[in-house]
Parts: C-alpha cells; sequence; structure tokens
C-alpha cells in the first residue's frame, strides 16, 4: 500500500488496516499534521487494554502534534486467535500467535506507507496493555527507547529464578531470545497509576497460576502494590525508573495520560529519538 491510496485520511486518524502478517488482527495511526518533513519521525505505540477501547490516539492527539510524533495503535481483537480468547496478547504468545512479532512486522509495514522511525519507537500500554508492554520489554528492549506502563493487572518481574510468566525464567527456551541483563535496564521506564485503583476482584490470582506470586500477584494485592514491586525488582537491576500515582483517579487509562506525556517530553532525547 502506498500513501497516496489512503489520500485523504493518510492524516490524522486514519482507516483500521489489517495486518500484512495475519489478517485477523489490525493496526491504525493518528498522524499528525506536523510530520516532519526532512526526517523520519518519532514513534509512539499504545496497545489497548482488555475493553479494546480506541480511546488512547485521541488522549495522545495533542502531544503528537506539539512533537510531530506518530501514533500507532494495535487491535488484538477478542477471539481473533481462538473462540473466546480475551487474555492471550497480554501474555506475548498464546494460541500459535506470537503478538510481539506481530506488533513489530505492523510497525514496518507502517513504516512501508509513513516516514516514522520503525526501528527504535516509544512503548506504552494501559491495564492489559501494560502488562503486554512490560514483558515485551524483556524481550525487545533494544527496540524501546522508552516505556511507560500503565496499571496492569499483574506482573512479570525481571527474575531468572522465577518461571515464565511469573518470571523471566525459561524465556529463551519458550521464545528464543534470552533475558539480556544490559539491555533491560537501559530503558527509561514510567510506572502510572490512579491513586484510587484499588480494586482487586478483577485481578486475584491464587496458588497453582502460573502467575502466581506471593505478596504480588495474589489474593490481595492491587495494582498499585504489584506495579511497585515491578518498579523495586528493574531498579535492583539498575534501571531508570519513575512511579507516579495520578491523584483522584481509579482504572482510568485517559485520566493518566496528562503524567505520560509529560514524562515523555522531559526526556531530553524527544524530537530526535521519542
Amino acid at each position: 500500500m502506498k500513501r497516496a491510496d489512503l489520500f485523504p485520511y493518510d492524516t490524522g486518524f486514519t482507516p483500521w488496516m489489517a495486518s500484512r502478517l495475519d489478517p485477523r488482527f489490525a493496526l491504525s495511526l493518528y498522524v499528525p499534521q506536523s510530520l516532519p518533513r526532512d526526517r523520519t519521525a518519532p514513534l509512539l505505540v499504545l496497545v489497548h487494554g482488555t475493553t479494546r477501547r480506541d480511546n488512547f490516539r485521541d488522549a495522545f492527539r495533542d502531544f503528537a502534534e506539539r512533537t510531530g510524533t506518530v501514533l500507532l495503535a494495535p487491535l488484538f481483537p477478542v477471539g481473533a486467535a481462538v473462540p473466546g480468547d480475551v487474555h492471550g496478547y497480554k501474555w506475548i504468545e498464546a494460541h500459535g500467535v506470537r503478538f510481539d512479532l506481530l506488533l513489530l512486522d505492523m510497525i514496518d509495514q507502517a513504516a512501508g506507507i509513513w516516514p516514522l522511525a520503525a526501528d527504535r519507537f516509544a512503548l506504552f500500554g494501559y491495564s492489559g496493555g501494560g502488562q503486554f508492554a512490560h514483558r515485551f520489554l524483556y524481550l525487545h528492549p533494544h527496540r524501546l527507547t522508552a516505556l511507560s506502563v500503565g496499571a496492569p493487572g499483574n506482573v512479570t518481574l525481571p527474575d531468572p529464578a522465577r518461571a515464565w510468566p511469573a518470571g523471566v525464567g525459561g524465556l529463551e527456551a519458550r521464545f528464543g531470545i534470552g533475558f539480556d541483563n544490559d539491555a533491560v535496564p537501559a530503558v527509561p521506564v514510567h510506572l502510572v497509576a490512579g491513586e484510587a485503583d484499588t480494586e482487586i476482584w478483577e485481578i486475584a490470582k491464587e496458588p497453582g497460576d502460573p502467575v502466581y506470586i506471593p505478596g504480588v500477584n495474589d489474593e490481595s494485592t492491587n495494582r498499585i502494590e504489584r506495579l511497585k514491586r515491578l518498579q523495586c525488582e528493574l531498579d535492583r537491576r539498575g534501571a531508570s525508573t519513575r512511579f507516579e500515582l495520578v491523584d483522584g483517579v481509579a482504572h482510568d487509562g485517559p485520566a493518566v495520560v496528562p503524567a505520560v506525556t509529560l514524562w515523555l517530553e522531559r526526556r531530553p532525547a524527544l524530537g530526535r529519538d521519542l
């Protein structure tokens, strides 16, 4: 596909496009009017939560125009791989689909149409998207310039002593990619949640669940506590992290976006290597 094929829908909110790798999945972009003409534009990938609401491109639109950043949103529909599969994308691999590789191909697909920086990009995910995003870090740190993780329901710790998905033990055997002890901590990480995001009914895990970790992913810890533990484990390995709680906010993705954009815009690489 050429950009001219999409005119006049090649800027602003683009149409949803089928993934060339697997048409069961799709992608759409927000292409700013301020798209740089003399260089490739920085890219920010926005991964949806369990509801699949398409509200993050709109929430980040002003940021995109201010900074000349292209926004890319993948869509991993419920039941695309097998009927009733709601959560598969969060685990990176499910039912024969590698969602990390699918996303990377979507980025290359978009880069064939728009002048965007496909090799390295920033990544934001909220709720279920936050689960995907921090697990993506463990597999592809060299592709990330920055990562913002919003209120994940459960976390995978960067701990090789714990088997995946509680930790990163067995990562290479499962994915063919080993955990890079130098590259993972080199990615700046923003961790964000609403200060009132304390409900646990949806995220409680019992012993025997593959992601169960006592005191982390268990029957009584909330998203904030889990996110703090993830920060602690990343910090122990030398990562540069920032943890933020947004006042007066419960589990509401668009409400934390101002904190995310402020963090991104304070980074010195903005405009060159987001």
